[in-house]
């Protein structure tokens, strides 16, 4: 059978359903929710009272909640089914929960083909909890028709989805791009080439991001294609951190690669040859210093203050020695971070 996702028009629905709120509230029959629909039951983020969120973190909630009510219905309707009973099936377990709709006698009938008698089940899933007791509730008997009304509209067959979502904006095209960088920054795939320097996105699907989107549908196993798909907004929830063989380069491997790495390491090497040089002599100058200190007792004393040791001039050499140095050490590291993580080719 073929893999379906929710439509474009499925996805409104829902949201007018549920309703969109960037703080937590207590939906119809007491339990913490937020954004669309989002309750701790269907995983993270925990909803905490007081809790807020943006509305980039509230279209990338959806679609992670969405995800898994997309597998549970595929994966438990074993008879075909058209795109809008799928829309409507998805709104349906969104708001009552896969283990229920997989015990559902809804399910059962659906399966055995009675598809009108399946329609009318959706009528029973009107009720919550108030109080201790089961009540039934005007606003989830409203949405119980509307999705009845949308099952048994028949419809050609479902098709796959579309590689790219349809979101009914452009303001959402660009969420949901910032969306796809930050996550793939985030996870070592810094080809995307469009992190502003306080950290944000442009949200904009420019080449090096499709190429980034390329190297991790490749990394993971997903059809190359450079656009955004609800398959690649899953992955990139499980995702692990790229590993990449210049993680573990070493810094005199770097330094092959890196110009700058190459340079402040013989700064260093200077540094310390020069420091080494200057220490000696330093350490030279003052025991003949202190040798003359004891004839200088005897001479003139504003000869011997107009003077500067030649120690000192040799310990100041040293310090310089020594700012180089770490300044240069300082530069390596950096550039072979830079380096390891991918941030420098």
């Amino acid at each position: 059978m073929t893999t379906l996702r929710t439509s474009a028009a499925g996805r409104k629905a829902i949201a007018q359903h549920e309703g969109t709120r960037l703080t937590a509230y207590l939906d119809s029959v007491g339990v913490l929710t937020i954004g669309v629909g989002h309750t701790s039951a269907a995983g993270p983020p925990i909803v905490k009272k007081g809790m807020k969120i943006t509305a980039a973190e509230c279209d990338e909630i959806l679609a992670r909640d969405l995800a898994a009510v997309e597998t549970d219905v595929n994966r438990l309707v074993k008879v075909p089914i058209s795109q809008n009973q799928f829309d409507a099936l998805v709104s349906l377990v969104f708001n009552i929960g896969g283990t229920a709709f997989r015990k559902s006698s809804l399910l059962k009938k659906l399966n055995a083909g009675d598809v009108s008698g399946a329609g009318a089940q959706f009528l029973v899933w009107n009720k919550g909890t108030v109080n201790g007791k089961k009540v039934k509730i005007q606003g989830l008997t409203t949405r119980r028709q509307a999705e009845r009304a949308l099952f048994l509209s028949g419809g050609a067959k479902a098709a796959p989805a579309p590689a790219v979502p349809e979101p009914a904006a452009s303001t959402a095209k660009t969420v949901t791009v910032e969306i796809v960088q930050r996550k793939l920054y985030d996870l070592g795939y810094t080809e995307v080439g469009s992190r502003k320097p306080d950290g944000s996105f442009d949200g904009k699907l420019g080449g090096m991001t499709q190429a980034a989107i390329l190297i991790f549908r490749a990394d993971n196993g997903l059809p190359s294609v450079g656009t955004i798909d609800q398959d690649l907004l899953t992955a990139l929830d499980t995702a692990p951190k790229r590993k990449l063989a210049r993680n573990d380069a070493t810094a005199g491997e770097v330094r092959q690669s890196v110009p700058e790495v190459k340079s402040n390491w013989r700064i260093k090497i200077g540094a310390i040859v020069a420091g080494g040089f200057s220490a000696a002599g330093a350490l030279f100058d003052g025991i003949v210093s202190n040798l003359g200190t004891a004839r200088g007792y005897l001479s003139d004393m504003s000869e011997y203050v107009g003077d500067v040791p030649g120690w000192v001039k040799f310990g100041m050499l040293v310090a310089l020695a020594g700012g180089a140095y770490y300044i240069a050490q300082r530069g390596e590291r950096k550039g072979v971070e830079a380096f390891q993580v991918g941030a420098r080719r």
